[in-house]
Formats: structure tokens, C-alpha cells, sequence
């Protein structure tokens, strides 16, 4: 009798959990209110504010997880879209910038550092087009040095394709370094760490 009741606590346990992770959530990203996001999800500001306990929506914080009621709209893109338009060209530029800044990454550390990227494109903070993003003074070393591979590979590839699908492991981070290499730590250092993935810290 004792065995059949660990057995069915175990199995109560495993499904509660189940059903927690199924459930839809969002992370804040820079530029986001409250008010937005429950447009994007078909639901009420007030109802969001009340599920994730935020008595002034005023304060959300970029890379707060939010938890979304069940019946939230989630959205879908076409096969075809992209969360921003990006040309042939510079799809590959970023396919070869994330195959070098990101090498022996895992494919969520890749995906991070596109998202990183396409972040600043909808960023007020930087320019507006994968491009120009990459070609900024100061920015991504390998660009400027002229150092980017030819090519990617088949995970810097998918790691693009997804961050492009909406992706980003990071919550809305900026910046990325890595701590144990940087010439910068000082600087860094007055930067807050939003999320560590791999070699490299997130940042806003």
C-alpha cells in the first residue's frame, strides 16, 4: 500500500509540474508596456498586471518573465516572416557574425547572440537596420577587423532562423561579453548581468 502511494504522489507531482511549464509566458523586452503586450495577446492589461501580481505597470523591468493567462491569443508568423525585415545579404552577414563571436557556443548561446543583434534594430538606442547594427564603430570586432568566415555553419544558421522567428534566450539584452576575456571589465562592471548563457553575460 505504502509503494502505491509514493507511486501515485510521484505521478501527481510529475504532472502538476507538466502543466506549469506549459504554461505561456513572455519576457519583457526594451520599449515594452503592459498595455502593449496585452494587445499583442488579446488580453487585458489589468488581467496581466493581476496574474503576475504588478501593482504599478509603470515599473515593469526589461527581462521580467511574465506568466500569460491560458487563454492568451499566442502569435504565429508565417514560415516566411521575420520579427524584422532583413535582406539576403545581411542575413548572411549575421549568419558569419554569430558563427564567429559565438563559436563552441551551445545553439542557445547563438541564438543569444543573434537576438542581441536584431535587439538593437528595434532598439531607439542604435540604428534600424541589420546593417548598419553591425558596421557601428567599436561594436562587433570581427566585422571591423574583416575577420567574419566566409560562411557559417548549419547551427549559426539555425540559431539566425530563429532569433529572426522571436527567439531570444536573452529577455531584450543589448550587449554581450565574455567576463574572462574582455579588455573592458571596468566598464562592464557597471553594466547589470541580465542572463549568463555560456561564455558570455547579457546585458542591457
Amino acid at each position: 500500500m505504502r509503494n502505491i502511494l509514493i507511486v501515485l504522489g510521484a505521478l501527481l507531482l510529475f504532472f502538476s509540474i507538466g502543466k506549469a511549464s506549459t504554461q505561456p509566458t513572455y519576457t519583457v523586452k526594451p520599449g515594452d508596456t503592459l498595455y502593449d503586450i496585452s494587445l499583442v495577446y488579446g488580453i487585458s492589461w489589468k488581467e496581466l498586471a493581476e496574474l503576475n501580481k504588478i501593482k504599478d505597470p509603470a515599473t515593469i523591468q526589461i527581462g521580467t518573465q511574465l506568466r500569460l493567462p491560458a487563454h492568451a491569443k499566442l502569435p504565429t508568423l508565417h514560415p516566411d516572416e521575420t520579427i524584422i525585415p532583413i535582406s539576403a545579404k545581411e542575413k548572411d552577414l549575421l549568419v558569419r557574425l554569430v558563427a564567429a563571436e559565438a563559436r563552441g557556443e551551445s545553439l542557445e548561446g547563438q541564438i543569444a547572440v543573434a537576438a542581441v543583434v536584431l535587439n538593437r534594430v528595434q532598439s531607439s538606442r542604435f540604428p534600424n537596420t541589420v546593417w548598419d547594427v553591425m558596421h557601428q564603430p567599436g561594436q562587433f570586432t570581427p566585422v571591423e577587423q574583416n575577420t567574419l568566415p566566409k560562411q557559417g555553419d548549419e547551427m549559426s544558421t539555425e540559431a539566425v532562423n530563429r532569433a529572426l522567428r522571436g527567439e531570444d534566450p536573452t529577455g531584450g539584452a543589448l550587449f554581450f561579453y565574455n567576463p574572462r576575456t574582455t579588455q573592458t571589465a571596468d566598464y562592464w562592471a557597471t553594466k547589470p548581468v541580465i542572463r549568463r548563457i555560456g561564455n558570455h553575460n547579457f546585458t542591457l
